[in-house]
């Protein structure tokens, strides 16, 4: 049985998914932020990581080189890793360039960021936190639910309350991250000899990937953490410096 204190823990990250990136939107729609930058950002992030990325996976990982990259930890991370930076830049890059082309304020940088890293936090934890939850609150009604699900479940009884904390605070550096890297391919799309900020955000995106991975298998999972959120922070650093240097209303060239 899972106890009630992770229940409820899992049920408030789920959502604050929703909540927290809502709530900085409101926020940045009073400095002049627009909606459909957020929406964007969801958007793009559904359409290139978890549509595009995963059938590129699918074709690579279900390939012979794929037992290769599974085999060695070390390729693993460096194909995940440059598989999502570049997945999810080029996304982001497109729609600064094509869909957001005539939003040329700086405060769509973080508009569409706070988008693309919300709807991936919502996606990804929100939604199966509360999947898990309707699931076992059926399960602990006394639910006939098929075997796989409730194989699939009996794990989360010997997860502690801490492992799921760790992970809402991941979702933060998470959403840091994105909103980072959106600053940098924002100024990469106007130009103005800034565009060698796209590989940048590439490789800070592959950095974070990659010691996700490594450091998830060797290290506990704070360390794991503090190190992302280490990458996380040298981003916003560079972004921060970044943005402060863009013109308000710079032409996408």
């Amino acid at each position: 049985m899972v106890g009630t204190g992770t229940m409820i823990v899992m049920g408030l990250l789920a959502v604050l998914t929703a909540v927290v990136p809502l709530g900085v939107m409101l926020l940045l729609r009073r400095r002049g932020g627009r909606w459909g930058a957020f929406w964007t950002g969801a958007g793009t992030f559904f359409l290139f990581a978890l549509v595009l990325e995963a059938m590129f996976h699918q074709l690579v990982l279900g390939s012979p080189l794929g037992a290769a990259i599974r085999g060695n930890i070390w390729l693993y991370a460096l194909y995940g890793g440059l598989a999502a930076g570049i997945f999810e830049e080029t996304g982001r890059l497109l729609a600064f360039r094509l869909m957001l082309r005539r939003r040329r304020e700086r405060i769509t940088a973080l508009a569409y960021g706070i988008g693309h890293g919300g709807g991936e936090a919502f996606l990804l934890l929100g939604v199966t936190y509360l999947s898990n939850l309707v699931l076992l609150a059926l399960l602990q009604s006394g639910a006939a639910l098929p075997p796989e699900i409730t194989a699939a479940l009996e794990p989360l009884a010997a997860v502690p309350v801490s492992a799921f904390l760790w992970a809402g605070f991941e979702r933060v550096g998470a959403i840091t991250l994105h909103m980072a890297c959106s600053v940098l391919v924002f100024a990469a799309a106007a130009g103005r000899g800034r565009r060698w900020l796209f590989p940048a955000a590439v490789l800070l995106h592959f950095a974070a990937d990659f010691v996700t991975v490594i450091a998830g298998a060797r290290l506990p999972i704070a360390a794991t953490e503090l190190l992302v959120a280490l990458c996380a922070l040298l981003a916003a650093v560079l972004a921060a410096r970044v943005y402060k240097n863009l013109e308000e209303n710079p032409e996408m060239t």
